[in-house]
């Protein structure tokens, strides 16, 4: 009977072993967890998150938010601080990219169960903003000569630009208590292509030299985007989890 007892107390040692284990697993997070944040990557957006963990901590995010004229100001600041490019090239950049839409999806993986260490990469578009500018402000960013013989005074174009980027990330997300969330991150945003449009916003006289010039300019632009703006990003979010 000792025996018999002795067994059964092993045994029923063991089911709660595995159910108290069992709990565990379930609190760290091994069912699907819907996320959604407030978010921002800095210098890239403001904006919201929406991410999805499954069952084996594999993760999909995407967010949407726009490109703010003091992020911009910031890089362009820190890029002249260390002769990365000069003022015409930061003033072109904030001019064809400010108030812009920032997509961004990535898809990731937490390796660690009771950790909340994660690494997530994926594609981020830059899109839809720009501004309307003179030609001579046009002309003194880019070093571009005019249009000659163009007879239409106070010629404006309309500058913008769509970038193609590469996103990696690595952070660390925490639970706050009553499905509250908070997440870091450090990353990075690399642009992989540029397509820059330069319109112009009046009936040219001579219209083979107006497209002329405006080609050139889309093309200092692209150049510009894919040499110079690769960037450092630190993401912040607080957040619910469903």
């Amino acid at each position: 009977m000792t025996a018999r007892a002795g067994a059964g107390a092993v045994l029923l040692a063991g089911l709660l072993a595995g159910a108290e284990a069992k709990a565990a697993e379930m609190k760290q997070g091994h069912g699907w967890d819907i996320t959604v944040e407030a978010n921002t990557d800095f210098p890239l957006s403001v904006g919201g998150r929406l991410g999805v963990e499954s069952p084996w901590r594999l993760r999909l995010s995407t967010s949407l938010g726009y490109l703010p004229g003091a992020y911009l100001q910031a890089v362009n600041e820190g890029a002249i601080a260390l002769d990365a490019y000069d003022r015409d090239r930061a003033d072109l950049i904030k001019e064809a990219l400010k108030s812009s839409l920032v997509w961004r999806t990535h898809v990731g993986w937490r390796p660690f169960p009771g950790a909340g260490l994660y690494v997530e990469g994926g594609y981020g578009l830059v899109a839809l903003g720009g501004e309307t500018n003179p030609e001579t402000v046009l002309v003194a960013l880019t070093g571009i000569n005019p249009p000659a013989g163009e007879e239409v005074l106070n010629r404006e174009y309309r500058v913008r630009s769509v970038l193609h980027m590469l996103d990696v990330e690595v952070g660390w997300r925490w639970g706050l208590g009553a499905g509250w969330t908070a997440r870091t991150a450090l990353g990075g945003a690399f642009t992989l292509d540029s397509n820059s449009r330069v319109e112009p916003q009046f009936e040219p006289s001579n219209p083979l030299l107006v497209t002329a010039f405006s080609r050139f300019a889309e093309g200092y632009l692209d150049d510009t985007f894919e040499q110079y703006v690769h960037l450092p990003v630190l993401s912040f979010s607080i957040g619910y989890a469903f």
